[in-house]
C-alpha cells in the first residue's frame, strides 16, 4: 500500500528534472519502493501537458507509480470538501478536491508544492519548498 500521493506539480518537476524533487522522490522510493502513488486525475493533468518528445520520459515516470482511481467514497468526500469552499467554478479546484479526498480516504500523505490548494482539515501534507 502506498504511503505518499504525488501531486501533479511534483510529477511535473520530476519530468523537468528539478534536483531537489528528484532527490526526495528517489529517497522515498529507496525507503519503500511501493510507497508512491498518484491520482488518476494527475495522470490526466500530466498527459494533457506533455511536450513533444516527452512521451517516453512521461511513460517511464508514471509507469512504476500506483495509480489510484476515483471510487464512490472518494467522489463523495471530494463533493463534501468542495461544499466547504466558497468558490468551486475552476475545474482545478475539483481536481484538487478529488486528490485531497483520495488522501483522506486512503490515509495517504500528499507530496505537493501547492500547499494553498489544499486548505482542508486533517489532510496530511508533505510540504515541499519552492
Amino acid at each position: 500500500m502506498a504511503n505518499f500521493l504525488l501531486d501533479s506539480d511534483v510529477l511535473i518537476w520530476l519530468l523537468r528534472g528539478r534536483t531537489e524533487t528528484v532527490d526526495l522522490v528517489e529517497r522515498l522510493q529507496r525507503e519503500n519502493p511501493a510507497a508512491l502513488a498518484c491520482s488518476v486525475l494527475s495522470i490526466l493533468e500530466i498527459w494533457t501537458g506533455v511536450r513533444p518528445g516527452e512521451e517516453r520520459k512521461t511513460q517511464a515516470l508514471l509507469e512504476p507509480l500506483r495509480v489510484v482511481p476515483v471510487d464512490t467514497s472518494i467522489a463523495r468526500r471530494a463533493a463534501f470538501l468542495l461544499s466547504l469552499r466558497k468558490r468551486q467554478r475552476d475545474p482545478r479546484e475539483w481536481i484538487d478536491a478529488v486528490i485531497a479526498a483520495t488522501c483522506l480516504e486512503l490515509r495517504l500523505t500528499l507530496v505537493t508544492y501547492n500547499l494553498r490548494d489544499y486548505p482542508y482539515r486533517d489532510i496530511s501534507l508533505y510540504p515541499m519548498s519552492k
